[in-house]
């Protein structure tokens, strides 16, 4: 697929250049005239192609063919076609669309091309290089700008975001529950359910088959219903035959004619003496030369449930009653089908209640008491959320493999937020990579849900997933977007095994749960933004007083003066001066430059805090008392090279220091300040801009 994709593109712009060539030399002759109708009908193939690939659920509609050929057939109706030519549109929108789509590096040779084929070729015109090469330019800049203004705004061009419908069948004919609409003992899920309930309504079917096998002298007798996988075009379900100990399970084409009769046309279908062979439902064994073939329709709720098939392999008479019998199994097959459905959409709704609570319940204990981390940082509430959610997909799908995919800023970049399998779950590293033509990249930029069987038809033209996600046997995946205003956009990746593993109801259970993880993201937003206004000083960004004393002590109580750290202590040099010579906004400015110096040069263990006024406090973690000292040191010169703009002047401050470490100063929280202290009042006394080690 992907070498016909590349063949289809590039064969554009070689057939405009075996075009010209031809017209040169044969210009008005019949080859030209043949040649020049390909242009057109390949986009009209291609076009066709892109239409039928929208309607499917499991294939990715390639429009860079139809892109490629619409252009060129564009370009010839602009160059044969002298009404068309003279109102300039084919130039003005062809410049500006490959503009708009394609970048830069695509686009302008795209461009450049697509003009010199133009001015190549006579046209009704004059001196169409000049005016062909003036719209290339002004067209093709607008459309460059216009894509640029779209990128700006994170806005991205979505053609297909509404490709797929979003409404879904009821369920399989079978799909249903029973015993009296209540789940059965011990924990259940909706796939339990419903094949529980498959195997209740299959015992039915079976015994009405039976039934119908002596009514009707008929040699098999089977039950069909369209099958659920995503692109199949085949009936499937159960074969029972006169003689043998078990029905077995047989498929049939759309196509054939007693089906297409039942389904289509919603009558009976009746075929008996010689010329019931054309319709033999298989080729070799048993019914493979009939002597009557015979289909109704099973209807529920005036909607075609599935097909009745009736084959007769001796010959002999087959009476007219043949059709009244196949009905009447028929009405009692549709009516099963009908109560069993309504006994599991009462299953349903039972056990999708008791995970929506109990998943709720587990994103309200976020920041709670109940919290498992109750002191840890937002991140780790977010892969608590995730945790959940790829928990409860994993179960209620019943997928191998569940994957977060959460995108960056750029739409093709990605990262796993969390992976699910049965060897564990985590999250994967935080940097972004690309998704490249993956098809998980594809379904976050247009919002389109995709579900791949993995059983036979057309081979994918690119990975479902980045080459580095991927894992040997999956053949079943489920791709799910999740899109929000706030919380996580990106997409929900569910992979199996076992081939035709996932159908659309799975895809809403999934859905479903997202939703719910949603109210869980929002929660913890909220939760980050009061921890962050309950722990942050609004001016400077640092942690304020009281986070910064309660984020010490628990890091002095972890290392319990088995491991040394520092506290240093600061304090900008006659500060009242800035403020009483330069108004408060400026002291204000001062104290956000020395803030901002502070947050970027800690590492990733230390701390950073506003203590008070323009007293500044740092926590140095594993900093013995050299390395504390060559710190503060350099945080001091960082502070002396800061330059503030005022008035056309360039104003200058300093700090002082003092630094006092555990355990060799003292290991409590309030012995360390005051000792700090102590070191910065001493860095004051002997002339400022200085750093002091306690005891000095």
């Amino acid at each position: 697929m992907k070498h016909f994709r590349c063949l289809a593109v590039l064969s554009a712009p070689l057939y405009l250049l075996a075009l010209f060539l031809l017209r040169e030399r044969i210009p008005g002759g019949t080859p030209f005239l043949l040649s020049a109708a390909i242009g057109p009908l390949a986009a009209a193939y291609f076009f066709v192609a892109y239409l039928l690939a929208r309607n499917r659920d499991d294939r990715v509609p390639d429009l860079f063919p139809l892109l490629a050929w619409g252009a060129a057939a564009a370009m010839e109706i602009h160059a044969f076609v002298p009404p068309v030519a003279r109102t300039g549109v084919v130039p003005a929108a062809l410049f500006f669309g490959i503009a708009m789509k394609f970048p830069a590096t695509v686009s302008i040779p795209a461009i450049l091309y697509a003009d010199a084929w133009l001015a190549a070729v006579p046209g009704p015109i004059e001196s169409e290089i000049y005016y062909t090469s003036a719209m290339a330019l002004f067209a093709g800049a607008a459309g460059i700008v216009v894509r640029g203004g779209y990128r700006k705004d994170g806005r991205v061009v979505n053609e297909a975001r509404e490709a797929i419908a979003r409404s879904r069948a009821l369920v399989l004919p079978w799909e249903g529950s029973g015993n009296g609409g209540s789940p059965a003992t011990g924990e259940m899920t909706e796939e339990s359910s419903l094949l529980r309930r498959e195997e209740e309504l299959k015992d039915g079917i079976r015994q009405a088959l039976d039934r119908l096998l002596g009514l009707t002298g008929a040699s098999h007798v089977a039950y069909i219903a369209r099958s659920g996988s995503p692109g199949s075009i085949l009936h499937e379900g159960f074969l029972l035959s006169r003689g043998a100990p078990a029905a077995r399970e047989i498929s049939l084409p759309d196509t054939y004619v007693p089906v297409r009769e039942a389904t289509v046309f919603r009558k009976p279908f009746l075929e008996t003496g010689p010329g019931a062979r054309r319709y033999a439902p298989w080729k070799s064994g048993p019914g493979s030369a009939p002597a009557g073939v015979a289909a109704v329709p099973v209807f529920g709720d005036g909607v075609v449930e599935g097909v009745l098939l009736a084959v007769q392999d001796d010959e002999g008479p087959w009476g007219e009653l043949v059709i009244p019998a196949m009905e009447l199994a028929g009405h009692f097959v549709g009516r099963d089908i009908g109560r069993i459905r309504e006994l599991h959409q009462g299953d349903r709704y039972f056990l999708r209640g008791e995970w929506y609570h109990r998943m709720v319940r587990k994103m309200a204990e976020v920041g709670t008491e109940e919290d498992p981390d109750p002191v840890g940082d937002v991140r780790s509430r977010r892969e608590m959320v995730y945790a959940e959610t790829a928990e409860q997909v994993r179960h209620q799908v019943d997928a191998d493999r569940v994957l977060l995919v959460e995108s960056g800023e750029n739409a093709g970049n990605g990262r796993l937020a969390w992976a699910l399998s049965p060897d564990g779950g985590g999250p994967g590293p935080e940097e972004y990579e690309s998704l490249g033509n993956s098809y998980v990249g594809w379904v976050i930029r247009t919002g389109t849900q995709r579900i791949f069987p993995g059983g036979g038809g057309p081979p994918r033209s690119q990975g479902v997933l980045p080459v580095s996600w991927e894992r040997e046997g999956e053949r079943s995946f489920l791709v799910l977007p999740v899109v929000g205003r706030v919380g996580f956009r990106g997409a929900l990746v569910c992979a199996h095994p076992q081939e035709k593993r996932f159908l659309k109801r799975h895809a809403e259970i999934a859905r479903d749960i997202t939703r719910v993880m949603q109210l869980g993201l929002s929660h913890v937003e909220r939760l980050e933004s009061l921890t962050k206004k309950a722990t942050t000083d609004g001016l400077t960004g640092l942690s304020n007083r009281k986070a910064f004393l309660e984020r010490l002590a628990v890091d002095l109580a972890r290392l319990d003066g088995r491991h040394p750290c520092g506290v240093v202590m600061l304090d900008i040099d006659r500060f009242k001066g800035v403020n009483d010579t330069y108004g408060h906004p400026f002291g204000d400015e001062v104290l956000r430059g020395v803030a901002s110096v502070l947050g970027k040069g800690v590492r990733k263990g230390d701390t950073a805090g506003r203590y008070g006024g323009e007293e500044f406090v740092l926590y140095l973690h594993m900093a013995d008392t050299e390395r504390a000292r060559e710190g503060a040191e350099r945080f001091r010169r960082m502070i002396r090279q800061i330059r503030f703009p005022h008035e056309g002047k360039e104003i200058t401050v300093t700090a002082s220091f003092g630094v006092a470490c555990s355990p060799y100063h003292g290991n409590g929280v309030e012995e360390l300040l005051k000792h700090a202290d102590e070191a910065l009042y001493l860095s004051k006394e002997r002339g400022r801009d200085r750093v002091t080690v306690y005891p000095g």
